[in-house]
């Protein structure tokens, strides 16, 4: 993660700490027969963090290929570099035909 996102997530975090504190009345949650009353602080900064979570989900297949792909290059670069590599093809031959 660059510089300039975590600066730009921490101010977004910010952000939406004072917009929780500045909303700070008592709010009653309904989902069908239950009901609970609590602060709009409480229900504003679980959203957030919910979310953040579940955007985090959402991006963990896509990390888990990319480590994946990244251990594999790793390991046919390590192959390559011992000259060991049976899956790796061999390079085509450079040197110029001369005629004979």
């Amino acid at each position: 993660m660059g510089q300039a996102a975590l600066i730009f997530f921490l101010t977004l975090a910010i952000l939406i700490a004072l917009f929780a504190v500045q909303n700070a009345g008592p709010v009653t949650l309904r989902f069908g027969f239950w009901s609970i009353e609590t602060s709009l602080v409480v229900v504003i900064l679980v959203a957030a963090v919910v979310g953040a979570a579940m955007a985090s989900l959402l991006g963990l297949p896509g990390w888990i290929r990319d480590r994946r792909q990244l251990r594999a290059q790793a390991r046919e670069l390590e192959a390559l570099r011992t000259g060991h590599s049976s899956t790796a093809p061999s390079p085509p031959d450079s040197s110029p035909h001369l005629p004979a």
